[in-house]
């Protein structure tokens, strides 16, 4: 009986530390802290360089490197890898499928309605304006609204200002929309803009927008420059009319139950390299405009700019739209929005 004891005991002891390396460490590694070394996976639909990203996920796997000492490994998942749908990426976040995602606000309207504000037509003006607002009171009942529903917002980035563009049929005015077929986001907000335009939208996500442009399931759609050039509707448009009606608005998440694991000095750290991140991505962007514009161009598209007269038109037309919503989103948040303008 002695003898039976004693074994038992050696394998409970030899065991021990494999069942200490288990789950997302890896084994053996000791990193950060004294904590064994973590990988954790990022999931992106968008291409690892160039496109409104320019490396962003590559440098945030980056900065958590650095900013939790080597505790945690990153490892992104890009190009769609794992999905090219970004509702799909989000909900896998929530889920813990992946422990990291990006994707666009449109589709977490359902965690965070005050999210909404982001689809509203020309409310926002420049890209230090949405720094303020997500980094602002704003951006903290975003947050809060988020963990409600199993996900840590990391951080919010721009892609820029969208605009509409066809296929076929040339566009240089207001005028010229009436009748087509768009495709759009799924939110109500840009359902009834296109329907006020005199369009007829389509909900469906980006990554089916080519091919339906390409079977003339839809005539038009419309977006910032960047995501024209990495979504590589640059190969099949003709026309690209500059009317900026909205901006384009992505959330880096995680998934709660993970960052709740994690102790406060590595909580801390990951929301720095988050910071880091969308400081990085804020300022690509504005300097990858004017390159992506270039390429579009070059790719033998038309680029439409519009006078401010136009413009005007468009604003004239759909800008009631944030009254409309204002009492809905709520919080006061349109208010502190237009607050936050310099």
């Amino acid at each position: 009986m002695r003898k039976v004891c004693v074994c038992m005991l050696l394998i409970a002891l030899i065991g021990l530390p494999l069942f200490a390396a288990g789950g997302s460490q890896t084994g053996g590694s000791q990193a950060g802290a004294g904590q064994q070394q973590q990988t954790m996976r990022f999931a992106s639909s968008q291409p690892p360089q160039g496109g409104f990203m320019g490396g962003m996920a590559l440098e945030f796997a980056k900065y958590v490197a650095e900013e939790t000492k080597g505790a945690i490994n990153v490892t992104v998942h890009h190009s769609g890898s794992l999905s090219t749908n970004e509702r799909e990426l989000l909900e896998m976040a929530q889920a813990g499928t992946v422990d990291f995602a990006m994707g666009a606000t449109t589709y977490v309207l359902g965690w965070s309605p005050s999210m909404k504000v982001f689809d509203l037509p020309f409310l926002f003006q420049s890209a230090d304006h949405f720094r303020d607002v997500t980094r602002g009171p704003v951006g903290k009942i975003m947050e809060d609204e988020c963990a409600q529903h199993g996900a840590v917002l990391l951080g919010q980035i721009l892609p820029g200002f969208r605009s509409i563009f066809t296929s076929k049929k040339e566009i240089r005015s207001i005028d010229d929309l009436k009748g087509l077929k768009i495709r759009s986001m799924e939110s109500p907000i840009y359902l009834e803009m296109f329907r006020t335009l005199d369009m007829l939208p389509t909900p469906m996500p980006s990554s089916e927008l080519f091919t339906a442009l390409q079977t003339g399931v839809v005539d038009a759609g419309e977006n910032d420059p960047a995501s024209v050039v990495s979504w590589g509707w640059i190969d099949i448009i003709k026309y690209y009319m500059l009317d900026q009606h909205t901006i384009s608005s992505n959330i880096i998440v995680m998934n709660k139950a993970t960052f709740d694991k994690q102790t406060p000095a590595i909580q801390q750290a990951l929301r720095k390299a988050a910071v880091r991140a969308v400081d990085f991505q804020l300022d690509y962007i504005q300097k990858a405009w004017a390159d992506c514009l270039k390429q579009i161009r070059d790719k033998g598209v038309t680029i439409v700019e519009l006078s401010p007269a136009q413009i005007k038109l468009f604003q004239d037309r759909i800008q009631h739209l944030t009254d409309q919503y204002d009492a809905e989103i709520g919080k006061n948040i349109v208010k502190m929005v237009r607050d936050a303008r310099k």
